[in-house]
């Protein structure tokens, strides 16, 4: 069977790039603050990629992001595929008057980035709620894992920041009113985020043709959906329960973190913590980067997996950022701190509307 590995990482978030929001989450700075936006929405904080100029929810944003993304990337084989995972692109667009078209929509995503890359491979795009990126890139890798597809694939997760998206959370009252405070007995809410981000995603023997560094391993994944209620999640947890299993291989394969999905509502924290409480050993650490960068929707996935990959580089996870009294009922140790890790492993998982569960387990590269 094809071992899966990650040979490239490039990113951009409300910190920065990788590198910059790996040193930001370490010193505990935020990125979240209001002021982002303008009007009746100005109120909320929101953590913004520097140096966009075009206006929020718009293609020209969406090109602009994806535009400072594609220089960081390396060379991208051109026999490569895409998986592109997004919510709603540029979802501003369908707010102007007319009847379109309307550019930037999720359908039209993989098409263009594969077309300013030059990429001949298959193009395919995930928009699944906030599990997208995660199941971005399991699809990748269960197409290497089958032997039937191209040596390598490009996945890219990329959301704005947008007028449609952050009034539909605030109808919700899921906003967080000053901070966004992960597994925090006070937590009240999210704070939304945009980025993008992109990883190389191959086989170990195609790492090695072209003498690729290997990154991390895919060890594992897995994906469950509990479909009880539209927005909440399943409270008894069984979706990510299920997730966790088939990721871990049912417990035979260890873990040595937790990059959790760690919004910081009531509801999908409290969720989260009863399966870590059911399926991780207490010394597990578990964290969340959403209180510093915000919550990047369909980009979230990638960005942290990118994020997990640097913390199996350097042993360790970040602190939660906003995380002030940790939610008694987490056995866990919270990441109040940055911890080592127990293992050379760590799962990163997603959860999103309807009840959509993602996980994966990255191993460092020299553990087979």
């Amino acid at each position: 069977m094809n071992e899966v590995v990650i040979t490239a990482a490039a990113g951009l978030t409300g910190l920065g790039d990788i590198e910059q929001t790996w040193q930001g989450l370490m010193a505990g700075r935020s990125a979240v603050s209001p002021g982002g936006l303008s009007g009746p929405l100005a109120k909320w904080p929101v953590a913004g990629v520097a140096g966009l100029e075009a206006p929020i929810g718009s293609d020209r944003r969406l090109r602009e992001l994806i535009a400072k993304l594609l220089e960081m990337l390396p060379e991208i084989p051109d026999d490569a595929g895409l998986v592109v995972s997004t919510t709603k692109g540029a979802p501003d667009e369908l707010l102007c008057d007319g009847s379109g078209p309307w550019p930037g929509q999720p359908w039209d995503l993989g098409r263009t980035v594969a077309a300013e890359l030059g990429l001949r491979g298959p193009v395919s795009t995930v928009s699944a709620a906030c599990a997208s990126g995660t199941l971005a890139i399991i699809d990748a890798a269960q197409r290497l894992r089958t032997r039937n597809a191209p040596g390598s694939f490009l996945v890219l997760g990329i959301d704005l920041l947008s007028t449609f998206v952050v009034s539909g959370f605030a109808r919700l009252h899921a906003l967080a009113k000053e901070r966004c405070r992960p597994f925090d007995s006070n937590r009240e809410g999210l704070a939304l985020g945009e980025g993008a981000c992109a990883l190389l995603v191959t086989t170990r023997a195609e790492a090695e043709h072209w003498n690729r560094l290997v990154l991390a391993v895919l060890k594992g994944w897995g994906v469950s959906g509990d479909a009880g209620h539209i927005t909440a999640p399943c409270r008894e947890a069984s979706g990510l329960l299920r997730a966790l299993d088939i990721c871990t291989g049912n417990g035979r394969h260890p873990v040595g973190a937790v990059n959790a999905h760690g919004t910081g509502t009531r509801f999908n924290d409290a969720m989260e913590i009863e399966a870590f409480r059911q399926r991780l050993a207490a010394e597990v650490p578990i964290h969340s980067v959403k209180g510093a960068i915000g919550h990047c929707l369909g980009a979230a996935g990638v960005i942290e997996a990118a994020l997990a990959v640097k913390s199996l580089g350097e042993g360790r996870i970040p602190p939660t950022v906003g995380l002030a009294e940790p939610d008694p009922e987490l056995v866990n140790p919270a990441g109040d701190r940055p911890f080592e890790l127990i293992h050379p492993s760590i799962i990163s998982c997603n959860s999103g509307f309807g009840g959509i569960n993602a996980a994966i387990l990255l191993q460092s590269p020299e553990n087979k």
